[in-house]
C-alpha cells in the first residue's frame, strides 16, 4: 500500500486542477450547479428594507460517474522467495503512478465534455490559421473574465509548439526550466503536460472552481495466496469521478 501510494503522489498531478476533493461512502453522488449570469455576479447596491438579489445553487440534474480503476500483481513463490522486495516496490510504484495517469484522463474528459450535465467546456478556434501564436494565447487568456487562466493543460505536442513561440524563451523563464524543469508561461499559468489531452487542443482552468474529484476513499490493496499453484496475488484499486463546479472557469483552445 505504501508503494502504491508513493507512486501515485510522484505521478499526480491532480491536486493542480482540482478545486475540491469530495469523500463519499456510496456508489451514487450528487452534486451541485451554482451559475449565475452575468447580471448575478455583481453585488449591486442594496437600499435599506430593500429586497437582496439572489444567487440559487441546487443539486445536478445527472450523477457523477465513478469508476473503478485496478490492477492485480501476480507473483510466484519462487519469484517472491529470490528476489528481492525492492524489485516488486517499483512494480507497485508503477501500478500507482498508472493510476495516477488514468485518473488524469478522467479529469480531463470531464473538463473538455462535461460531467452529464449539459456544462461541455467552450472551443475558441486559434485566429491564424493552423499555428499557435503568442496572440492567440492572450485572447484565450482575456476570455477568462471574471475567472483566472491559471492552469493550463496539453499534449505534449502542443507544448513542444508552446515553448518555441519567442515569448517563451524569456531569459528568466529559461533559467527556471534549465535549473527546475518546471515550465512557466508568460501568462502566469502552470503548465501541465499530459497526453491524454486529445491533439490540437489546450485545456486553460481556474483551478480554484472548475473540477470536483469524488472518491471512495484512498487505493485498496488486498492480497491472498494460491496454495495448490504457489502463487501470491495483489489487487490494487481505486474508485473515482469527477464532476465540474463552474463550467464557465474552463475553455478548450483548438489549433487547426
Amino acid at each position: 500500500s505504501r508503494a502504491v501510494r508513493q507512486g501515485m503522489q510522484d505521478a499526480n498531478v491532480l491536486p493542480r486542477i482540482v478545486a475540491s476533493t469530495t469523500v463519499i461512502d456510496s456508489l451514487d453522488y450528487r452534486s451541485i450547479a451554482c451559475e449565475p449570469s452575468d447580471d448575478e455576479k455583481e453585488l449591486k447596491v442594496v437600499a435599506e428594507g430593500a429586497f437582496i438579489p439572489e444567487t440559487s445553487v441546487k443539486s445536478k440534474a445527472n450523477l457523477v460517474h465513478l469508476k473503478k480503476r485496478g490492477r492485480s500483481l501476480v507473483a510466484s513463490y519462487e519469484a517472491v522467495r529470490f528476489q528481492r522486495l525492492d524489485l516488486f516496490t517499483v512494480t507497485l510504484r508503477q501500478i500507482g503512478a498508472y493510476i495516477a495517469r488514468t485518473q488524469l484522463s478522467d479529469a480531463v474528459d470531464v473538463l473538455i465534455n462535461g460531467d452529464g450535465n449539459d456544462n461541455a467546456a467552450s472551443n475558441t478556434a486559434v485566429a491564424s490559421s493552423g499555428k499557435l501564436t503568442y496572440t492567440d494565447l492572450v485572447n484565450f487568456w482575456n476570455l477568462f473574465d471574471p475567472y483566472e487562466l491559471n492552469t493550463i493543460i496539453a499534449a505534449p505536442a502542443q507544448v513542444a509548439q508552446m515553448l518555441g513561440i519567442s515569448e517563451f524563451r524569456d531569459a528568466a523563464a529559461g533559467l527556471n526550466f534549465h535549473a527546475t524543469g518546471e515550465v512557466i508561461t508568460p501568462l502566469g499559468a502552470d503548465l501541465i503536460k499530459g497526453s491524454c489531452v486529445p491533439a490540437g487542443k489546450i485545456i486553460g482552468i481556474d483551478r480554484s472552481c472548475a473540477l470536483e474529484m469524488v472518491t471512495t476513499g484512498p487505493v485498496s490493496t488486498e492480497y491472498d495466496k494460491l496454495i495448490d499453484r504457489q502463487l501470491e496475488r495483489a489487487a490494487i484499486t481505486s474508485i473515482s469521478g469527477f464532476g465540474k463546479i463552474m463550467p464557465e472557469a474552463s475553455k478548450v483552445l483548438v489549433i487547426g
